[in-house]
């Protein structure tokens, strides 16, 4: 509850109005007598004024407005001021509309300023001589400053600092007093108002301008529909009188009615930057991309295949009658039915509605091309000069609106072009089979060295990208939006192009669905991965593998995948026949016992016969690794890295980092998809290595970023349809994904899996069940984490004690990795065993090295 004293001042705050309004009318009608009375003042007026000795009697009129006190007020203040009294007025006006207007309260400042610059002008005008000294001695004046004038400018300053320097610091003094009384600020003053003085003539400029293009633009129309007419009618209006009577007055409409016919005239010539023929000027350009054979193609036409000669040679025993699958195991009817091509009229009456609704919100340009592709069809439009692409792509909810598309979607320019694109989802999509890409001659070029199919571009040119080139792949997309049949057409794309001893897969399936039709694929290194928590093993076997080729490459003097697949092999010694001596008797079969054989079977099981038993490793540790003659490929292909990162989110980014920056030149491959594009799971790490990238439709522009770094992917129609950033490239292509059903994925895999038995690689798989890293825990590690062991045990000697959380601190080591090298110094006995909370024992003496 307010207090009784809060009351009173609230009660102060609401009467307090009443005071200024009084005070600011009486400020303004005092300001207009006070300025009437010195406007209308005479001389003559001063004989009605008895008490400064007038003697006119009081009949005579007054010539002052006021009366005799305005002759009298006029007499004091311009006696007294001079022609500066007229001053006084104008700043009571000033104040009072302030007072009235603004509600603002008087400060002394503006008191002080207010009584200054009255007298600062009134010294003004007394010290110059070359205004106002007429008027002075007509009105019976000292001077054109009155008293105040002469006294303070003439006697004083004057006397002082001469001429000159009074009125320099009378001056100064006036311009201060004004800026006191007004607040304004005469620099910001003068900016702003050569700011707006400057805007105003740019603006003016501007509209002149385009006035003047509208007219030429108007002009050009006129010229165009004038030289069409001059050429002769259309096919579609000829008729059979040759000569027809005055056809240009029949075209002639009343002025009123000019303005309605405007849109027409703007549709009816195509653009002049598109240099088409005259014939083609009603009507744009339209390319059907969407059908699947060109017109004059034969349909029975069977798909180019590559031979098989031209592929490198890399078969062993196991793969030796190994055959490529042929493209009659995918679903290509013998006779298509003739596709339905677009409707014409349609697309142009869609163009036509684009430019009306452009042209109503004085937005003016004039028809494009017209392309139509599997999803989306494409309206270009030329805006006209002078015209900002920015005011389109503004106006893109509108043309949704008008057009009633599913989604549409502006290039603002196309890539490459000097149009507009204005993207609208087709009402009917046309699918894009997965044969009709590999039947492509650019599948089969020698130039890609891993193609895959992906689908059909806007204007029908097929998108093939080279794995071996991206490197590495991002693909990403919602739930629904075909993803994974990209995945889909990606492996069966390279099935149809390697055998499995050029190249192999490793697959990692968390949703363990996805990827079991591929089980029985003999190109697999091992079973198809699904467990979370052992494709951490998988991924350090790759990136040991990835160092093991290095190693190879350097000892044969070689950079990279494909030199050491094509360097010269030496030479193989075969072993020497043993000389045939004449006359030697051929050696008699040595004949062997059965029971014997038995025997010595018996005692070696029982272990009284055998080699004695060794402490040390095997001789086949020491031996140097042999170097094969040829490598193969690997594709490594993660399904949904979002689980993955769940699971353990450093490992999986450390492991994914190291494959991507360095496995290109050893023949590994990464591809990567997700359908949660967030940035914990698609991180900038993983996104800096992998350039190359695949978007499907998502649902929010942020999505979209976190894939491609800009948006585009929340406005693609589904189903498809995709936004691919090929490698070195910084444009974006909207392509129809390929489409290859399930039933033709089985077919595809059946066929490999029934040539050859599956061979798995046996160091993969035991790294994968032990959830290690390549074999043994303690020994097989990668260089990278040997070297951080060493650091490991330096920390173990300084503090003499051995925890997770001491390596932590030290080395600045994430939990996950701190943990695993624990378990490594445990596996080669330097640690002992964790006992709950207590610190390890340190089972080896820590002034020695490791035993």
């Amino acid at each position: 509850m307010a207090s009784p004293k809060n009351k009173l001042k609230n009660q102060k705050k609401d009467r307090q109005p009443w005071p200024n309004e009084v005070l600011g009318i009486l400020l303004c009608g005092g300001g207009i007598l006070l300025l009437l009375s010195l406007v209308s003042y005479s001389p003559a007026d001063l004989v009605h004024l008895p008490f400064i000795g007038g003697d006119a009697t009081p009949e005579a009129g007054s010539v002052n407005w006021i009366g005799p006190v305005g002759a009298f007020l006029g007499y004091v203040f311009l006696i007294t001021f001079g022609s500066a009294a007229y001053l006084l007025p104008l700043t009571m006006i000033w104040l009072g509309v302030a007072k009235l207007a603004f509600d603002a309260r008087p400060s002394v400042r503006t008191w002080i300023g207010c009584g200054v610059f009255v007298l600062s002008a009134a010294a003004l005008m007394g010290v110059q001589n070359l205004m106002l000294q007429n008027w002075a001695d007509a009105n019976g004046l000292i001077g054109a400053g009155g008293y105040a004038g002469y006294g303070l400018g003439t006697k004083c300053l004057e006397a002082l600092l001469n001429k000159p320097g009074a009125i320099l610091v009378l001056l100064c003094v006036y311009l201060v007093s004004l800026i006191l009384l007004t607040g304004l600020h005469p620099v910001a003053f003068s900016k702003a108002a050569y700011s707006y003085v400057k805007n105003w003539i740019q603006q003016r400029k501007e509209r002149q301008l385009a006035e003047a293009e509208k007219a030429s633009a108007r002009e050009r129309r006129r010229l165009e529909r004038d030289n069409r007419l001059a050429s002769g009618p259309s096919p579609s209006t000829v008729a059979s009188d040759p000569k027809p009577a005055d056809p240009a007055p029949a075209r002639k409409k009343p002025a009123a009615k000019k303005a309605k016919t405007k849109p027409e005239e703007i549709e009816e010539p195509a653009d002049p930057q598109a240099q088409l023929p005259l014939k083609e000027v009603p009507k744009p350009q339209i390319i059907d991309s969407s059908l699947r054979r060109k017109p004059n193609a034969d349909p029975n036409a069977k798909p180019f295949q590559k031979k098989r000669e031209e592929t490198v040679d890399l078969s062993t025993d196991e793969y030796e009658n190994y055959e490529l699958p042929g493209f009659d195991l995918l679903n290509i009817p013998e006779h298509e039915e003739p596709e339905k091509e677009a409707d014409t009229d349609e697309l142009v009456a869609i163009q036509k509605t684009i430019i009306d609704t452009l042209n109503a919100f004085g937005v003016e340009v004039t028809a494009g091309n017209i392309t139509r592709g599997p999803t989306i069809t494409r309206y270009e439009v030329y805006p006209s000069l002078g015209l900002r692409v920015s005011r389109i792509t503004q106006l893109e909810a509108d043309l949704a609106r008008a057009t009633k598309a599913e989604s549409i979607n502006i290039l603002a320019p196309v890539p490459g072009s000097d149009t507009v694109g204005i993207e609208i989802a087709n009402n009917e999509k046309v699918a894009v089979p997965l044969h009709e890409l590999l039947s492509d001659p650019a599948f089969a070029s020698a130039k890609k060295k891993i193609p895959l199919a992906l689908g059909k571009d806007v204007y029908g040119n097929t998108v093939i990208g080279d794995l071996a080139a991206m490197p590495h792949l991002l693909v990403a997309g919602a739930t629904g939006s075909g993803k994974s049949v990209c995945i889909n057409s990606i492996i069966s794309s390279i099935l149809f192009k390697f055998s499995p001893n050029e190249l192999r897969f490793i697959m990692v399936d968390p949703k363990v669905v996805e990827m079991q039709m591929y089980n029985s694929l003999p190109h697999l290194a091992v079973p198809v991965v699904t467990d979370p928590n052992k494709v951490i093993a998988a991924l350090r076997w790759v990136v040991n593998e990835m160092e093991r080729r290095y190693r190879m490459f350097a000892e044969c003097g070689v950079r990279n995948f494909d030199s050491f697949n094509s360097r010269e092999l030496p030479e193989k010694e075969e072993p020497e026949e043993p000389e045939e001596v004449e006359g030697a008797e051929p050696e008699a079969e040595e004949e062997y016992d059965p029971e014997h054989i038995d025997s010595i079977a018996r005692a070696l099981t029982d272990g009284e016969l055998g080699p004695p038993a060794m402490d040390g490793s095997d001789d086949d540790d020491d031996e140097e690794e042999e170097i094969p003659d040829r490598i193969p490929y690997i594709v490594v292909i993660i399904d949904e890295l979002a689980d993955l990162m769940q699971t353990a989110p450093a490992d999986m980014e450390m492991n994914i980092a190291r494959i991507a920056q360095k496995a290109r030149a050893a023949g590994i491959h990464l591809i990567v998809a997700t359908q949660t594009p967030r940035a914990d799971v698609v991180t900038g790490i993983i996104k800096a290595n992998i350039p190359s990238r695949i978007a499907f439709q998502v649902s929010s522009k942020l999505d979209s970023r976190v894939i491609l770094d800009v948006s585009g992917a929340d406005k693609l129609v589904g189903k498809g349809d995709m936004l691919y950033l090929p490698p070195g490239s910084a444009k974006l292509e909207r392509a129809q994904g390929a489409f290859i059903s399930d039933e033709e994925v089985e077919d595809l895999v059946k066929f490999c899996s029934n040539q050859v038995e599956q061979v798995f690689e046996k160091t993969v798989q035991e790294s994968i069940e032990k959830g290690g890293s390549g074999g043994d825990e303690a020994n097989d590690v990668s260089d990278a984490d040997e070297e951080i062991v060493q650091k490991c045990m330096e920390v173990i000697r300084q503090e003499k004690k051995a925890s997770t959380s001491l390596l932590q601190r030290r080395l600045r080591l994430g939990y996950t990795r701190a943990a695993r090298m624990m378990d490594i110094l445990e596996e080669r006995g330097i640690i002992g065993p964790g006992e709950g909370a207590k610190p390890r024992e340190i089972l080896i003496n820590v002034g020695q090295d490791e035993p």
